[in-house]
């Protein structure tokens, strides 16, 4: 067989057993329930108008022509959410109590669901329900909120003392479940409230050790609690480290930016904001807060990271490197409210296009005061 001949046979083969795993996807997908999808359309379209009362009746109609457990348990839960829109919590709470005690895919969110129908008509009952839908449904993906709606509720009614024990009790009981982190979390951060910052840097620590990056959904605000304790404790170089160790692990993308989580850019702002205040070191803040501008180019940091290099540039005497940072400052946010104070720290910088605001000012005063 000729080189041409047996390539045309492996293009055929290939090409034939592409066919067959099309035909088996196609064979084991799902079929679609005509009848069912015109029934949940009109529903849809009666509550995105916000006939609400008309849509959950709709719904119930609609879940009574699925074919399948899991379409009839949609139907039903979207059928409560109207009703709730419609100002029927009853209704809302009877749907919802018949798919938390089901085996649906809608079961752990309606049990959480049905204690926020209760919350305003019966709260001591929507915190037993929610107590109870914390305990059957640890891994939903609300029960971290949740957890948080239930100690909010505790210290409203008995006080922050009550709120903490009983965190710690809910931290005890729920170690080896997916809630874990978050009552870790929840319990140090009420350490903190409570004056006991010792205890809370630990429970930080601990929070950020048993739920690491890039796993912790935590984690950051962890180690940002933990810096936060170490700092009131007097012990600004280890807050910094924590801070340092939080930044460690910022990821660069593939392509072009990184990972970027929320406290990041905080976190290195701060750092400069130690380096200045707390450890008496401007050159090196001046450092730090460049690397917010260099580092974290959406945080909405930057102006205010750049004025403030700009003030210690000002302070040192270094005017033509604070001139150079407030231009970087303005060509990268004119509409920055200090975009018009650039004269007051740079005599040659052009006319600003607004009037420098009072706060702003009263910020450049201090800073010269210092």
């Amino acid at each position: 067989m000729s080189v041409r001949r047996a390539r045309a046979a492996r293009w055929r083969r290939a090409a034939a057993g592409l066919a067959v795993a099309l035909g088996a996807a196609l064979g084991c997908a799902p079929h679609v329930d005509a009848r069912f999808a015109g029934a949940s359309a009109r529903a849809d379209a009666l509550y995105v108008a916000g006939r609400y009362r008309e849509a959950a009746d709709a719904w119930l109609a609609a879940s009574c022509t699925a074919r399948s457990g899991h379409d009839e348990d949609e139907a039903v839960y979207r059928a409560a959410e109207s009703y709730v829109k419609a100002g029927e919590r009853r209704y809302a709470g009877t749907l919802l109590a018949r798919l938390a005690a089901g085996k649906g895919e809608r079961a752990a969110r309606a049990a959480f669901d049905r204690a926020l129908v209760l919350a305003e008509t019966d709260p001591e009952q929507a915190q037993s329900l929610r107590l109870q839908a914390l305990e059957q449904h640890p891994e939903s993906g609300v029960a971290a909120q949740a957890l948080r709606e239930y100690l909010a509720h505790v210290e409203e009614q008995a006080g922050e003392g009550a709120a903490l024990s009983r965190c710690e009790t809910l931290r005890t009981r729920f170690a080896a479940t997916e809630l874990d982190e978050a009552a870790s979390y929840e319990c140090a951060v009420r350490r903190e409230r409570h004056g006991d910052v010792a205890l809370a840097l630990c429970g930080y620590l601990t929070t950020a050790q048993r739920h690491p990056y890039p796993h912790g959904a935590l984690w950051d605000d962890a180690l940002a609690g933990a810096a936060r304790c170490e700092e009131r404790l007097g012990n600004p170089r280890a807050a910094i480290g924590t801070l340092e160790r939080m930044l460690a692990e910022r990821e660069h993308a593939a392509f072009f930016g990184s990972y970027e989580r929320r406290r990041y850019a905080e976190a290195r702002f701060h750092v400069a904001e130690l380096y200045r205040d707390a450890l008496g070191d401007p050159e090196r803040a001046a450092r730090e807060f460049r690397r917010v501008y260099d580092e974290h180019p959406t945080s909405l940091l930057i102006d205010d990271a750049l004025f403030e290099e700009a003030l210690i540039e000002t302070r040192s005497g270094a005017s033509e490197r604070a001139c150079a940072t407030l231009r970087l400052l303005v060509n990268h946010e004119p509409a920055s409210h200090y975009a018009g104070c650039t004269r007051l720290l740079c005599a040659s910088a052009e006319a600003p296009q607004r009037s420098c605001s009072d706060d702003v000012k009263a910020k450049i005063e201090r800073d010269a005061s210092r």
